[in-house]
């Protein structure tokens, strides 16, 4: 299969790549919100797994299959160049994409589903995994990929196919078991992309973004200060745009840990309060009144004020998981 041209592909995909990193989890104007970046963050949970969706075997013809295919043989499928060429592009965690052909149809969002025909090798060439070896494409969430091979793929559209050299440090933390563990040579193409849509518990239509779960390396880089000191990110994104006012009673959901060395306590789960702009003890009004219904944030409490907001966190610095809806 011929490659595209290098210029064009490297400027079609460059403006994916950067264009996602820009605005993929971002709210548009006139509210100034900050999402968590892929490496400190991601929800659906990093308990999720890229676990390929199984298919059964039947008498039917494979290719009479929505996106099925005859088995080919292991020796038929040939590794591609182990090491990536000059001209690939450069990816978060040292992650190197080249794109093998330019598609015209949807892009992914971050908990979409895709439907890929893939081949994985280990860096040395030996195949580990491929869909060509199953009578039908393989269907993933791309919530349940990690943060570094995530946000490249979300860039393609349906109909693409790319190359991805990733390297072993890429995969910890999230690498699915079936996985070899070692450096990968992934090629893939985008056949379709399911886009999922999301309610939280009080029925507001939110724009949910994978995100970890809360951890003791502190705020990533991008968080937002607000003016007393907190720092905080957007987990997930209401589809509203009404801010609270000072009438109004506000609806929390609530999740808290404390922060004990390296570890983190658990303090509340579910907790469900209520508060007004004004009552919001720890500053959290600041952040509050930028939220509408269906925002989740994640506010990392110093010990100073922690104890304002949740009792039991003492003097301890605390994460707080903050949900709204009034």
């Amino acid at each position: 299969m011929p490659l595209v041209s290098a210029r064009r592909a490297k400027i079609l995909l460059a403006f994916g790549v950067c264009a996602l990193f820009a605005s993929a989890c971002s709210k548009p104007k006139p509210k100034a919100k900050t999402t968590a970046s892929d490496s400190a963050t991601s929800a659906a949970s990093s308990a999720d797994t890229a676990q390929p969706a199984s298919s059964a075997t039947s008498s039917i013809d494979p290719k009479a299959r929505p996106y099925g295919h005859a088995p080919v043989s292991r020796e038929s499928i040939q590794p591609p160049p182990l090491t990536a060429p000059p001209e690939a592009l450069q990816g978060p965690g040292g992650v190197r994409v080249q794109l093998l052909k330019i598609g015209t149809g949807d892009s992914p969002g971050p908990v979409d589903t895709i439907v890929v025909d893939y081949s994985m090798w280990k860096g040395d060439g030996e195949l580990a995994l491929s869909s060509y070896l199953e009578e039908t494409a393989t269907a993933y969430s791309v919530s349940s990929i990690g943060p570094q091979f995530r946000s490249m793929l979300t860039s393609l559209k349906v109909g693409s196919k790319a190359r991805y050299w990733i390297p072993r440090a890429a995969l910890v933390g999230w690498k699915p078991d079936n996985w070899p563990d070692a450096d990968l040579i992934i090629e893939v193409e985008m056949l379709s992309v399911s886009h999922m849509k999301y309610h939280d518990a009080a029925g507001n239509p939110v724009d949910p973004t994978p995100s970890m779960p809360p951890d003791t390396a502190g705020p990533p880089a991008n968080a937002t200060v607000t003016a007393s000191g907190l720092k905080y990110v957007f987990l997930m994104h209401g589809l509203g745009d009404k801010h609270p006012t000072a009438q109004d009673k506000l609806n929390l959901t609530l999740d808290a840990n404390a922060v004990d060395g390296l570890t983190l306590t658990p303090l509340e789960r579910g907790l469900k309060t209520a508060t007004t702009l004004e009552r919001a003890p720890g500053h959290l009004e600041e952040i509050l009144a930028l939220m509408t219904p269906g925002d989740r944030v994640r506010v990392w409490l110093p010990g100073s004020l922690a104890k304002e907001v949740i009792p039991k966190a003492g003097t301890r610095d605390t994460i707080l998981d903050l949900a709204l809806s009034f």
